[in-house]
């Protein structure tokens, strides 16, 4: 009887042990810069990653990060996706204004990897702020 209550309470935690759901990446990185080539700091930018699920167009899912960039006008976004349930197109980038450059929206194609997730990568040219 002893076994029997090891088993079902070794059971029982297995059943209210929440499973770790399978999850990839999706992820951009990117440089904003002036058009001349000056790097944006501190830009804060929304990245927004579309995707249709498997094959369904009508079906539609968005997820987004919100980042700043560093002293080289660099950035990373990633956020964790349902593993292999959507196929990733693109990514939709809105740069704020700042205090030298103008807001501006992109768009990125993303690279689907193998595990459900994928990739963007953009260099971003804003304009400056015209200064009277």
């Amino acid at each position: 009887m002893k076994t029997l209550v090891s088993v079902c309470t070794a059971l029982g935690w297995v059943l209210i042990t929440p499973l770790v759901a399978e999850a990839a990446r999706l992820s951009l990185n990117g440089r904003v810069a002036l058009t001349s080539a000056t790097p944006v700091e501190d830009a804060r930018i929304t990245v927004t990653f579309h995707g249709h699920e498997m094959g369904i167009h009508e079906y539609t899912t968005e997820r987004w990060a919100r980042v700043h960039t560093n002293e080289q006008g660099e950035f990373t976004a990633v956020v964790k996706v349902p593993e292999d349930r959507y196929i990733w197109t693109h990514a939709t980038i809105e740069i704020a204004e700042t205090e030298n450059s103008k807001a501006m929206t992109a768009i990125a194609r993303c690279e689907i990897d193998d595990q459900g997730g994928g990739h963007c990568s953009k260099v971003l040219r804003v304009s400056p702020l015209v200064t009277p």
